[in-house]
């Protein structure tokens, strides 16, 4: 009998932490930051909540993203990340736009305060059941910023070229 008790003592201390709630993704912003001579970069902000007791670790993720539909930038980080139990955690995926598929884009002349995106993207995820996979889909519009647009970009690459 006794070792019933420890038995059913063991598994009511370890069932508390057996489950795990995968963490919830929300986007919370999609926004350009730079214009090189490589091309767009855009960076896409999530907020993942960790509904959980105990921390999460992100160990990596992958993504794509389609604006318009065009598959315009795709790949992935191996950096990890700790998800704080209880708490909120900005996740933040640089995705590249190259000129050419920039130029792709800005010929089918879609209205630039409603462009359209999808974000395609999994999270590898470690917790203390061993690792797990957490997807994300998330389609929106997208209102391209004014110095993004065909005319400020315009005026960037004349700023540029003017300079001795």
């Amino acid at each position: 009998m006794t070792r019933f008790a420890l038995m059913a003592l063991l598994f009511l201390l370890s069932g508390c932490t057996a489950v795990v709630t995968a963490p919830t993704v929300q986007l919370d912003q999609l926004k350009p930051v730079a214009v090189d001579i490589s091309g767009l970069t855009i960076e896409v902000d999530l907020l993942v909540t960790n509904l959980n007791r105990f921390d999460l670790t992100l160990l990596g993720y992958s993504y794509t993203l389609q604006v318009a539909g065009l598959p315009l930038s795709a790949g992935g980080c191996h950096q990890p990340v700790v998800f704080s139990a209880k708490q909120q955690t900005r996740v933040t995926i640089p995705a590249e736009v190259r000129h050419h598929d920039l130029f792709k884009l800005l010929q089918l002349q879609h209205e630039p305060d409603r462009i359209p995106y999808h974000l395609v993207a999994e999270l590898q995820v470690d917790s203390p059941l061993g690792q797990t996979s957490v997807p994300v889909d998330h389609q929106g519009l997208f209102a391209v910023p004014e110095q993004y647009r065909p005319s400020g970009l315009l005026k960037q690459l004349k700023g540029i070229l003017s300079q001795p």
